[in-house]
């Protein structure tokens, strides 16, 4: 019998129920994952910055996942930029990262945000999208060893 005869049947069709689709999208990837580098062991991290009168001004959200941190969104608000608070906040993170005993961070940041910043704080770019998340925009890829 040939390979292809050994194929389960199975049809592709677009889900109503997102929820549920990625619920069990998410357990399936992740015993895949889990069977060849270990339990995921996740833990969120959030990480605000407030101004005098306790307002959200800037903060960091990631996961620590694996051996790693992984920055999913990071913002400072426009008043409150340039004065060393995205050093603190990053710097407060890698903290967090190590103490979990993160190998490293990595995060994406777009041409029209601060590409530029993260260089200066130790991270190297490691991959690039051009034209997006629109023509003549990049999309830029950090990691930093710990």
């Amino acid at each position: 019998m040939s390979a292809a005869a050994d194929r389960k049947q199975a049809t592709i069709q677009r889900e109503a129920d997102v929820a549920a689709t990625r619920e069990a999208v998410v357990r399936g990837l992740s015993a895949h994952n889990e069977a060849r580098v270990g339990p995921r062991k996740a833990e969120p991290l959030a990480l605000s910055l407030r101004d005098e009168n306790g307002a959200m001004v800037g903060g960091l959200i990631g996961e620590l996942k694996w051996q790693w941190l992984y920055v999913d969104l990071f913002w400072i608000d426009e008043a409150h930029r340039g004065a060393g608070h995205g050093e603190a906040l990053l710097a407060m993170a890698e903290k967090a990262a190590r103490d979990y005993g993160a190998r490293g961070v990595y995060l994406g940041t777009m041409s029209i945000q601060a590409p530029g910043f993260y260089p200066r704080m130790g991270y190297r770019e490691c991959g690039r999208m051009e034209d997006y998340p629109v023509a003549g925009q990049t999309f830029h890829h950090f990691m930093k060893a710990l």
